[in-house]
């Protein structure tokens, strides 16, 4: 009896009953590192933050990660939020004050390190950056799916959240509250830095390819410092 009511608990969890954040993990996240510069940049109606990455426990295994945004009155303010029923989907609550902006899979620890591989087909390698999260990037109206990324007003503040599930769907961490960020003062269009546009789900992701050339150059350099320096 005990093993069925557990596994109807587990089930329901995976489809959404509420779940006290004071029962979750905690992951330890720096939302904003300092030597980053992109995760430094704000914009009128977005902003980027770090995510986490090579998440692991021994309870569960990490598998999607739904990031959660508040807008807070001020600088010092938090979520008043105990349970994931009180953050809503921008779909079925478009006045929500905090809401769930999207999914993506957890980034494992060898995505997360600057990845060189080879590419059979055009003979270039690829080196792939996963880089953050833009929060503030979707119009509601022409986006699909239980939740949206809704572009920020400007000169307001906000706090993410990143909640980590499991393989089932159930919520079993997440990071706590970022730090306040305030989007910058900018109405005209214009001035909006958009470069960032158009990313999937807002996940930021640089792509650089290296002709096979390019690449074994730069290793002919590196090994040829290495041997130069070896003589001296």
């Amino acid at each position: 009896m005990k093993l069925i009511q557990l596994v109807c608990f587990a089930g329901c969890l995976g489809i959404g009953w509420t779940v006290q954040l004071s029962s979750l993990d905690k992951i330890s996240l720096d939302f904003f590192p300092n030597a980053s510069v992109i995760l430094a940049a704000r914009m009128s109606s977005s902003f980027i933050v770090n995510i986490p990455k090579c998440i692991s426990s021994s309870q569960f295994t990490p598998t999607t990660i739904r990031p959660a945004v508040a807008a807070v009155g001020d600088k010092v303010a938090m979520p008043a939020v105990t349970d994931t029923n009180q953050i809503k989907s921008l779909h079925s609550s478009s006045t929500a004050q905090v809401y769930f902006a999207g999914e993506f899979k957890s980034v494992s620890c060898r995505i997360a390190r600057d990845l060189v591989s080879m590419d059979i087909d055009d003979g270039n390698y690829k080196l792939t950056t996963v880089v953050g999260y833009q929060v503030g990037v979707e119009v509601c109206e022409k986006t699909k799916g239980p939740f949206c990324n809704r572009a920020l007003q400007p000169s307001s503040i906000y706090r993410v959240n990143f909640f980590i599930l499991d393989e089932n769907a159930v919520i079993r961490a997440h990071t706590g509250w970022s730090d306040a960020i305030q989007t910058n003062n900018v109405t005209s269009f214009t001035a909006y830095d958009g470069s960032f546009l158009g990313r999937a789900g807002g996940m930021i992701v640089i792509t650089v390819l290296l002709s096979v050339g390019m690449f074994v150059l730069v290793v002919g350099l590196i090994v040829a410092a290495a041997l130069g320096g070896k003589k001296s």
